[in-house]
């Protein structure tokens, strides 16, 4: 018995110096990185994700989450890095499972839509949703207010041609509210994730009862809802009611009137009244922002709402050529520029 348990004790021992032995080499096998190396990887695995060389960015970026080096910062910025890239090659919970562990990393972190691609946006909308009240920021004061689709009522020939402009006047107005920094605009995408969600159509965010629902759902107090109408070649007419969320009833409706190849200019001079009726003040700085491009022309905005149309249709190649196209029409598009330069990747991946 005493021999067995010196015989025991002897196996142990060899086991602990083989575990300590291996414990050594993965150390010497993974070496300190300098900060500035751990910059390179970042900024070389982002370059991968940019060329659509998503494996590539996913084999240099999990290589250096392995060390301890990283802060807090590079670890985020690795983690949206293989997010990205794993959405791109179709791994999802790959993916979500980098989302979630970047919401635990920082949840007051917020993912805008301008910079990172549709179907991630829906997996961290999902994943945010299981990060607890008390670990997301804090309530904004400023009000919030939620934008639906525009509806078309146009009478003309080419009525249901004009079917994207439902979406792309929609984009529109949320990107020049969004550029008063007296109300939080609820996102395009944040929107359509819940359509998907509710198994809504498109349709539905027209009838006020839905939308004042929707409008609940993403906590916002007011809801604007639009239409525009293409009388004739020379006549176009834009319109929206701004909706109480808590009681359902129209607060104010404003509509505007010109030429359709003026859309650019008539959608801002509606997003001006609406931010009247808001009673909100727009200094000249705010001004100029939202006047940006309003000498685009119609055809630019079509190509760029027939972008998001196939954007939501995961036409991603199609739809960076619409928005190419709108960029080449309208030099100075930022929107259209920013919908480019996010579905680049996924247009390279073909």
């Amino acid at each position: 018995m005493v021999r067995e348990k010196k015989i025991f004790a002897g196996l142990f021992f060899i086991l602990m110096l083989s575990f300590l032995a291996c414990a050594s080499a993965q150390q010497e096998e993974m070496p300190e990185l300098a900060s500035g190396d751990i910059e390179q990887t970042i900024v070389d695995a982002n370059k991968m994700y940019r060329r659509a060389q998503f494996e590539d960015a996913v084999i240099k970026t999990s290589s250096l989450l392995a060390h301890q080096e990283l802060n807090p910062e590079q670890e985020k910025r690795a983690l949206l890095i293989l997010a990205m890239s794993e959405v791109n090659r179709g791994q999802t919970e790959e993916a979500q499972a980098y989302l979630e562990r970047l919401a635990n990393l920082d949840p007051t972190i917020e993912l805008t839509p301008d910079e990172y691609p549709p179907q991630m946006m829906k997996i961290w909308y999902a994943v945010e949703k299981g990060i607890p009240v008390s670990k997301r920021p804090p309530m904004t004061d400023k009000e919030t207010i939620a934008v639906m689709y525009f509806d078309n009522h146009s009478i003309s020939d080419d009525q249901e041609k004009l079917d994207p402009l439902c979406k792309g006047l929609m984009s529109m107005m949320i990107q020049d509210i969004t550029k008063s920094d007296a109300l939080r605009v609820v996102e395009r995408d944040r929107i359509n994730f819940l359509v998907d969600e509710l198994e809504l159509q498109q349709s539905d965010l027209t009838d006020k009862g839905t939308a004042v629902k929707m409008g609940k759902l993403v906590g916002a107090q007011t809801i604007l809802m639009g239409g525009f109408m293409k009388i004739d070649k020379s006549n176009f007419k834009i319109f929206g009611r701004l909706v109480s969320v808590e009681t359902g009833e129209i607060i104010k409706a404003e509509e505007v009137e010109g030429d359709p190849d003026d859309v650019f200019e008539l959608q801002k001079e509606l997003v001006f009244k609406i931010l009247d009726d808001m009673q909100i003040d727009v200094d000249k700085d705010t001004k100029e922002k939202i006047n940006e491009g309003k000498d685009a022309k119609y055809e630019a905005l079509y190509h760029y709402s027939l972008g998001l149309a196939l954007e939501d249709k995961k036409e991603y190649s199609e739809a960076y050529a619409e928005f190419k196209k709108a960029l080449d029409l309208a030099p100075g598009y930022a929107e259209a520029m920013k919908k480019k330069e996010r579905l680049e990747p996924l247009a390279l991946k073909g």
